[in-house]
C-alpha cells in the first residue's frame, strides 16, 4: 500500500495528471465558489505579480560589511524606502541589473542602505564549501578557569600501571576569549584553539603565566619546541559552525523557536513540520494499550538543523544509533572469493 501510495526510491510514485484538477465545493445548500487564479496575474510590464525575490530570503542576515575604513558584522533588517516612502530599487531576474536596497544595523546602532548584490557577494566570500562562516583570529584577549571541573595543580600527574610518572593530558574546564579580524569577540574552548591556533594559545599561556597549569603543561612546551614545524601545516581558519550563509542554525528544537520569534518568521518551524510530515509515513502508530511486537525496543533520535544553497531551512530528524546496543550475533556479509568457486 504504501509503495503504491508514495513509490521507492528508484521509482517514483505514478501521478494521474487529473489529480492536479481542482473541484470546487458544492453541495444542494452552498453553490461552489471559484477562486481567482493569481498565478499568472501580471503588472503592466509583464512581470508576475506574486513574484517573490530570492533576495527577499536574506532578510536576518548577519554578514561582514564595509564601514568606513572597517569590516564591521551587521544584520539585514528590512528592505530600503526611498524619499516617497516606497520600496528602493527593483527586483529583476538578471543580477546585473538587480536594484535592490536593504537596510543593515550595525552593533553601534548604525543602519546602513547596501545592495542585495553587495550583501550576497560578501556572504558568499565569508562561508567555505559547506557554507559555514569562517573568519580569521586577531588575538587571544583573556582566559577564564572553571575551578569545579578543572584539573588543579595537585592532580597534575597520573602514573601508569608500571608505576610511571605522566602529565595528565586534560583542557577541561579552561576557556580563551578570542577577538575575530572583524572585531568580534567570542568565548572558545581550549581544546578547540589548542587545535585550530596552537602556536597562539601556547604564547598566550607562556606570556600569562598559566604554562604551568594542568591543562597546558601537558602540550604547550611541546608546541613552542616544534613551533616553526606546527606553523606549516596548521590551518589560519576556524569553522564557525553556529551560522550557515550568515544565517543563524539552531541547534535544539526550542533554539530553532527561539530564532523564528526574534526575526518574526516561521521558516525553522515551517522546515520541521515539513520533515515531520514526511516521515509519518514510516512510523505504525499503535492503538492505546497495545504493546509493541516481541524483540522491538524503544529508540530515541534528534533533530539536524541545515541550511541549503538556496538559503531554505531544512530539518533532519535521524535515529541515536550509538545508543543502540551491540548485536549479540555477526552481522557481517561474508562475499565467496572468486578462487574458491
Amino acid at each position: 500500500m504504501i509503495e503504491r501510495r508514495w513509490g521507492t526510491s528508484i521509482n517514483p510514485p505514478k501521478h494521474d495528471p487529473d489529480d492536479n484538477e481542482h473541484e470546487e465545493y458544492k453541495d444542494n445548500e452552498e453553490v461552489a465558489r471559484t477562486i481567482p487564479d493569481i498565478e499568472d496575474s501580471v503588472n503592466a510590464n509583464g512581470l508576475l505579480l506574486n513574484q517573490l525575490s530570492a533576495y527577499d530570503k536574506i532578510i536576518h542576515f548577519e554578514v561582514a560589511l564595509q564601514l568606513g575604513e572597517n569590516m564591521s558584522t551587521g544584520k539585514v533588517t528590512q528592505r530600503a524606502l526611498g524619499p516617497d516612502g516606497r520600496i528602493a530599487g527593483t527586483y529583476d531576474d538578471n543580477p546585473m541589473l538587480n536594484s535592490i536596497v536593504y537596510e543593515v544595523e550595525f552593533p553601534d546602532g548604525q543602519v546602513k542602505e547596501y545592495a542585495a548584490n553587495v550583501i550576497a557577494e560578501n556572504m558568499l566570500t565569508q562561508v567555505d564549501s559547506d557554507g559555514y562562516s569562517t573568519t580569521i583570529l586577531k588575538a587571544i584577549i583573556d582566559y577564564r578557569k572553571d575551578e569545579a571541573v578543572a584539573v588543579s595543580k595537585a592532580d597534575k600527574y597520573v602514573y601508569t600501571n608500571s608505576g610511571q610518572k605522566r602529565l595528565r593530558k586534560t583542557t577541561v574546564g579552561w576557556s580563551l576569549l578570542i577577538q575575530w579580524a572583524d572585531e568580534s569577540e567570542a568565548w572558545l574552548p581550549l581544546k578547540d584553539l589548542k587545535e585550530s591556533h596552537p602556536c597562539e594559545a601556547a604564547e598566550f599561556a607562556k606570556a600569562r603565566g598559566i604554562a604551568d597549569e594542568p591543562a597546558f603543561a601537558w602540550w604547550v612546551p611541546y608546541t613552542l619546541r616544534k613551533r616553526d614545524i606546527i606553523l606549516s601545516k596548521i590551518k589560519a581558519r576556524i569553522r564557525k559552525t553556529t551560522h550557515k550563509y550568515s544565517i543563524e542554525v539552531p541547534i535544539s528544537m526550542e533554539h530553532a523557536f527561539a530564532i523564528d520569534k526574534k526575526n518574526a518568521n516561521t521558516l525553522w518551524r515551517d522546515a520541521l513540520a515539513k520533515e515531520m510530515t514526511e516521515v509519518g509515513i514510516a512510523f505504525e502508530v499503535l492503538d492505546e494499550g497495545i504493546s509493541a511486537p516481541k524483540g522491538w525496543h524503544k529508540v530515541t533520535g534528534h533533530l539536524v538543523w541545515d541550511v541549503k544553497m538556496d538559503f531554505t531551512r531544512k530539518a533532519r530528524w535521524v535515529l541515536d544509533g550509538h545508543k543502540t546496543a551491540d548485536p549479540t550475533g555477526s552481522t557481517y556479509a561474508g562475499v565467496v572469493s572468486r578462487e574458491s568457486v
